[in-house]
C-alpha cells in the first residue's frame, strides 16, 4: 500500500519540477523584443558604464541601420571618440541588429563570419563567444568583432587614426561591455526564478506528502 501510495506522488512532484524549469528556461531564452538600452548612451550612470565617459571619450553620433536580410526588425549604432593629437584620434562604433527570431539572426550572423574569413588579411583576437579581428593598413588600424545574443546580433569596430595604439585591448573591452550590456538589458544574464504559479503547487504538494508520511509514522507507533 505505502509503494501504491507514494509512486503516483512522486511521479507527480517529478512532473511539477519539470514543468517549473521548462517554464523558467522559456522564459529566459524568449526572443528580444526591442534594442532600447541596448547600445552606450551619453546619459549612462558613470558609476554603472564607466568606460565611455567624458573627457577620455566624446559623443559622436548615432543613427539608425537598416539590413535587406530575412527577418530584420531594426538597427541602431552610436559612435564615440578621443582625440589625441590634431589629424590623430581613435573612434568606436557600436551597432546592434534585432532579427525576429533566432534562425534570421544565426543567418546574418554566420554569413557575415564567412565572408571576413574568406576575404582574409586580419590577424583573429580571441574573445570569448564572439569573433573578432584586427586589419593592419599602417598608418590606420581597425578591429571588429560580431557577436550574437538569442536574435540580436552585434557589432563593435575601433578605428585609430595617425596613431601608434593597438586597437586589441579596446575592441576586446568594449565588445565585453556591449555584450554584457545586451544581456542585461535583455535580462537573460539573470537566474530565472519560479514564479508563485509554480511554487504554490510544489509548496502544497509537499505539505501533503509530508502530513502523510508523519500520519503513516504516527499509526504505526500505536500498533
Amino acid at each position: 500500500m505505502k509503494k501504491k501510495f507514494s509512486m503516483p506522488l512522486s511521479g507527480i512532484l517529478v512532473s511539477f519540477v519539470l514543468a517549473s524549469l521548462l517554464f523558467s528556461s522559456v522564459k529566459a531564452d524568449g526572443p528580444i523584443l526591442s534594442l532600447d538600452g541596448m547600445l552606450p548612451s551619453k546619459s549612462d550612470n558613470p558609476d554603472t558604464y564607466p568606460v565611455l565617459q567624458e573627457p577620455a571619450w566624446y559623443f559622436g553620433i548615432s543613427w539608425s541601420e537598416n539590413l535587406n536580410e530575412p527577418g530584420f526588425i531594426e538597427g541602431k549604432a552610436v559612435e564615440y571618440y578621443q582625440r589625441f593629437y590634431e589629424h590623430s584620434d581613435m573612434s568606436v562604433e557600436f551597432y546592434v541588429y534585432l532579427f525576429s527570431n533566432l534562425s534570421n539572426a544565426e543567418a546574418y550572423y554566420n554569413r557575415t563570419i564567412n565572408e571576413t574569413k574568406s576575404n582574409g588579411g586580419y590577424t583573429e583576437v580571441s574573445i570569448p563567444d564572439v569573433f573578432a579581428v584586427v586589419y593592419n593598413y599602417g598608418t590606420q588600424e581597425i578591429g571588429i568583432s560580431w557577436g550574437i545574443v538569442s536574435n540580436v546580433v552585434f557589432k563593435v569596430g575601433v578605428y585609430t587614426a595617425n596613431i601608434v595604439e593597438d586597437p586589441t585591448d579596446r575592441l576586446v573591452s568594449f565588445t565585453s561591455l556591449e555584450r554584457t550590456r545586451i544581456l542585461e538589458k535583455s535580462g537573460l544574464n539573470t537566474v530565472p526564478e519560479f514564479t508563485s504559479l509554480i511554487i504554490l503547487p510544489l509548496f502544497v504538494l509537499a505539505t501533503f506528502i509530508a502530513a502523510k508520511i508523519a500520519k503513516k509514522r504516527l499509526s504505526i507507533k500505536m500498533n
